[in-house]
């Protein structure tokens, strides 16, 4: 059915997108500018809430639950904080299944806010956060793998990344990053190695840059890009092309105060390179990638302030494929400043509909749900098969090979994980995700990125784990979950010191490798190297060298693990992965 079906889908996608795409839907909710809407289903029904912060037209901020109740949606009185110029964030950092609050911005308090589900109630957490001010921005992201969220936030010449401890607090991780102000911020595993990178951008002072954050195993190589920094805007990671790699969605100020906005795409080895996507230059707003039209590619969602006097626009661009983005003309959005957009499939129709929020012309902030009547349905991703796993070191590598979808390309789709200390309880990685039917509890990409892989950290050896895989396609809807795996840690390498005096690069690597033994030559050595399923792949004798060089080209994309025998029975392994 699914193949007859996508046979016609090309043929009248047009003819769809010729009638109104979205109408207004006069969902009451209060009217807001300065502001941040997240998607998110906070009472595990299915279906998804809205969190907003910002402030109205008489100035009051606000900070407020909308419960969706088939498609009427109500203030929860959840007791939260108001908070304006900031951002509000959905995120399960306790790993219980529900979905916290973490929210920054300009508040009558001077804090920053952390916010626990307890049954759909909401209760502050007690933190060390600094307070970041007006125009400050926040993103959750595992950066250093061991299973829980972590917080960079942003803004007030201000960056800090918090390191989640599990027990409620979180403590900063003394990362050394660039100070910014009216920046943002978003973490993808841009480069494929199984840890997330952050991409930053906004006023350094010294004018607007932007930095790549490459995450090497928990410590960061600064990048200074070479693409338009810009600040008082969005910027956004998302696979526009479907080739595996993710592309660069910026919008914002310049250092001539000029409105701008792009597309980049990921060429690999830190080489973005400008589309000229054909994007309204706004600031003062927002961008957001989304799949409107169920095609399987990434559309966006624009909205800000226009270069003239009083000049705004919102816009949906559709993406019509070899890096043409075409606006839509029959989107009848309300134009707007200080504005702001997101997508999220309300109703359960299967396409995403709009927020959208802001000033308009008549000077008054408003808050619009609009409904998306220009889509055709959208079917369900598979869910991935062959679930693997390999311990390294103080690593266990979960793995599983890619899946397919009826509109999203195989290398546009993203995975989401879980894993748990029993069956069916995900108290290690929760997947924001309903596990009876695969839900998406927050329309956003899957939490292993593009990576068919994930490396987790910090496992107790001698334990036994419980974990599943979901896909994810770019309308964030996600698959049912594969059939639950189990595995019980047996770390291959005690020998942690000598495991860091090996280094392999690239990794991942597409046509060779190298691997240096970084305290002397690899006298007599042998490497053996072995695919996902044990199976012997090369072995190479290393006499008297400190660096051999592996060719990989012609091998399946996946995850290898390298065995290295050496110095008088000493063993070490590590992992490579070839794309």
């Amino acid at each position: 059915m699914k193949n007859t079906i996508a046979l016609f889908l090309p043929l009248i996608f047009a003819s769809i997108l010729n009638a109104q795409v979205f109408t207004n839907i006069n969902a009451g909710l209060t009217g807001v500018s300065n502001s941040c809407f997240a998607w998110g289903d906070y009472d595990n029904d299915n279906d998804l809430d809205i969190l907003m912060c910002g402030q109205t037209t008489s100035g009051t901020p606000v900070a407020i639950i909308y419960n969706n109740d088939n498609g009427t949606f109500s203030d929860i009185n959840a007791g939260l904080i108001g908070v304006t110029k900031g951002a509000a964030v959905w995120g399960d950092y306790d790993n219980d299944g529900d979905l916290d609050i973490l929210i920054t911005g300009e508040n009558a308090e001077s804090k920053t806010f952390l916010y626990k589900n307890e049954n759909g109630s909401f209760i502050e957490v007690p933190n060390d956060f600094e307070y970041f001010g007006d125009y400050s921005f926040a993103v959750w992201g595992d950066y250093d793998n061991d299973g829980d969220l972590d917080i960079c936030i942003t803004g007030g010449w201000k960056t800090r990344i918090y390191t989640n401890n599990s027990d409620h607090s979180f403590t900063d991780s003394g990362i050394s990053l660039i100070d910014m102000s009216g920046s943002r911020a978003d973490w993808a595993d841009y480069d494929g190695d199984g840890d997330l990178d952050l991409l930053l951008t906004g006023d350094t002072g010294g004018g607007m840059k932007a930095y790549l954050y490459k995450n090497n195993e928990g410590t960061f190589e600064e990048i200074l890009l070479e693409i338009t920094g810009l600040n008082s805007g969005a910027v956004k990671w998302g696979d526009y092309d479907s080739d595996g790699d993710f592309d660069i969605l910026i919008m914002g100020f310049d250092d001539y105060i000029e409105q701008k906005a792009f597309v980049y795409r990921n060429d690999g080895d830190n080489v973005f390179t400008n589309i000229y996507a054909g994007l309204p230059p706004v600031a003062m707003g927002s961008a957001a990638w989304g799949d409107f039209d169920n095609d399987g590619d990434l559309d966006i969602a624009i909205t800000g302030k226009l270069a003239g006097c009083g000049s705004f626009t919102s816009a949906v661009y559709e993406n019509v494929g070899n890096d043409f983005f075409n606006q839509v003309n029959n989107a009848n959005l309300v134009a707007a400043e200080r504005s702001f957009v997101c997508w999220g499939d309300f109703d359960n129709d299967t396409d995403l509909d709009l927020i959208l929020s802001g000033i308009n012309s008549g000077g008054s902030s408003f808050s619009f749900l609009y409904k998306n009547d220009g889509s055709l349905p959208n079917f369900a991703p598979d869910s991935p098969d062959n679930l693997t796993f390999t311990t390294s070191g103080d690593e266990v590598i979960l793995s599983w090979d890619k899946a397919n979808d009826t509109q999203t390309p195989q290398d546009g789709l993203t995975y989401n994980i879980c894993l748990g200390t029993q069956s069916g309880v995900y108290d290690i990685i929760s997947p924001m995700s309903s596990m009876n039917g695969g839900y998406r509890k927050v329309p956003s990409f899957g939490n292993t990125s593009l990576n068919n892989m994930m490396k987790v950290k910090g496992l107790a050896e001698g334990n036994t784990y419980y974990w599943s895989v979901q896909t994810i396609d770019n309308t964030f809807e996600g698959s049912q979950f594969a059939p639950e795996q189990s595995f019980t840690v047996v770390y291959t390498d005690i020998n942690l010191a000598e495991k860091e005096k090996f280094s392999i690069f690239p990794n991942p690597a597409s046509d060779y490798f190298e691997i240096s033994y970084l305290s002397g030559g690899l006298e007599n050595a042998i490497v053996r190297i072995y695919d996902n399923t044990g199976n012997l792949q090369k072995e190479l004798p290393v006499p008297n060298k400190d660096k051999i060089t592996v060719d990989v080209r012609g091998w399946s994309s996946g995850i290898y693990l390298v065995v290295i025998n050496y110095d008088q029975r000493k063993v070490v392994t590590r992992t490579i992965i070839v794309k």
